[in-house]
């Protein structure tokens, strides 16, 4: 998002056949242009919610350290978008 610093718009989130809009707090370790392409996990489970004015379907997983860095939750084998996480 323009102008902000705690969020980035994930927008083009395949999730099995649907495309879902996810705002997401991870632009300090992820780039718009490192996330392209990159298979994740979501929570899609969620009532939507707007956040800084925009409306988030879902929620990026991703594990923290203790200097606050992250990284994205993937999976060990390639599996297909909207695989269930159980």
């Amino acid at each position: 998002l323009v102008g902000s610093e705690m969020c980035i718009e994930t927008a083009q989130v395949q999730v099995g056949s649907k495309v879902r809009q996810i705002i997401s707090g991870i632009k300090h370790s992820y780039s718009p242009e490192e996330m392209v392409g990159k298979r994740v996990m979501v929570v899609t489970n969620l009532k939507p919610a707007k956040l800084a004015g925009l409306l988030s379907e879902g929620m990026i997983l991703c594990a923290e350290d203790a200097d606050g860095k992250l990284s994205l939750m993937t999976t060990e084998k390639e599996m297909p978008a909207g695989a269930e996480i159980c």
